[in-house]
């Protein structure tokens, strides 16, 4: 009897260290982020979305601002990453200039949400320290997330994304077409519109309600190449969809064309073209009668 129970140890005492060593890295990891959504809550000001407002330069807004947005980030994160920040106590966010456009609503936004796809996967695992792993009934679902997953996720550092600047400018065709199709080719059946991203898109407008903060909705330039390819049902989607926020702050700039040395590729701003537009941003959420639209 003392043999199996010897030999029962030795086969457990591996796995329970093993295991042990995880709940170790996630215990001090999310020790780090707790400490990071601090220091992140005492900015008055945050730039969110995904990577076309990465390109933002925070120090050309005249109050304390931070660029928190991350490459393809669905606004399921984002969304969880605000309410994240506002629960830490004497948060002092005042704006919120979130990114929104017409890509935000196409295809491949399905794919970076649903871990069912390879995307979704990836999502996971820059994401997991910003979500609650027990309660989010759209995305996360235990029984279907191999145990290397989360494996990965722990030892992961977690995206806050950040400033990004670019220097290419004059981007040909090729590119143009290539961002095209990553956003609006369909896979295995996929919807064509991204129906959660409205929904989180929402949640956080009323989130933003709620703790008494100036959302600002911004869909900055792309290029003519590729706006003039879009479907015109995705502009309806998205006019539709931006129409239905109660509290309405919208700086559109979907109707300007800058011209190409401004931009790096099909949806991204080169630091010339960021610049510019982050100075335009700055002056029209400081003025205190913005309307719908600049």
């Amino acid at each position: 009897m003392k043999k199996f129970i010897c030999r029962v140890f030795i086969f457990i005492l591996p796995l329970f260290l093993l295991v042990f060593s995880f709940l170790i890295v996630y215990y001090f990891n999310n020790l780090k982020v707790k400490s990071d959504l601090k220091d992140v809550s005492e900015m008055e000001c945050l730039l969110m979305g995904d990577s076309q407002i990465q390109r933002l330069n925070p120090l050309l807004f005249s109050s304390k601002t931070k660029n928190i947005a991350s490459s393809g980030e669905h606004f399921y994160f984002t969304y969880n990453k605000l309410l994240k920040i506002l629960d830490n106590k004497n948060c002092k966010v005042k704006k919120v200039v979130l990114g929104a456009s017409i890509h935000s609503f196409a295809t491949v936004y399905n794919r970076l949400f649903d871990i069912d796809f390879p995307e979704g996967e990836n999502s996971f695992k820059r994401y997991m320290y910003f979500i609650s792993l027990l309660d989010n009934e759209d995305f996360f679902r235990l029984n279907k997330m191999p145990v290397l997953n989360y494996v990965s996720a722990i030892y992961s550092d977690p995206d806050w994304g950040g400033f990004f600047e670019s220097e290419y400018s004059n981007p040909d065709s090729n590119i143009v077409n290539k961002t095209y199709n990553i956003h609006f080719s369909r896979e295995g059946g996929q919807k064509k519109y991204c129906q959660s991203q409205k929904k989180y898109l929402y949640k956080i407008d009323s989130l933003c309600a709620i703790n008494n903060i100036e959302l600002f909705i911004c869909s900055l330039p792309y290029h003519a190449v590729y706006k003039e390819q879009i479907q015109e049902c995705y502009y309806a989607f998205f006019d539709s969809t931006i129409e239905k926020i109660e509290r309405k702050n919208y700086i559109n700039f979907l109707l300007e064309e800058p011209s190409n040395d401004w931009m790096s590729d099909a949806n991204h701003l080169n630091k010339i073209g960021a610049t510019f537009y982050s100075k335009k941003i700055n002056k029209i959420i400081n003025q205190s009668d913005l309307g719908e639209e600049n």
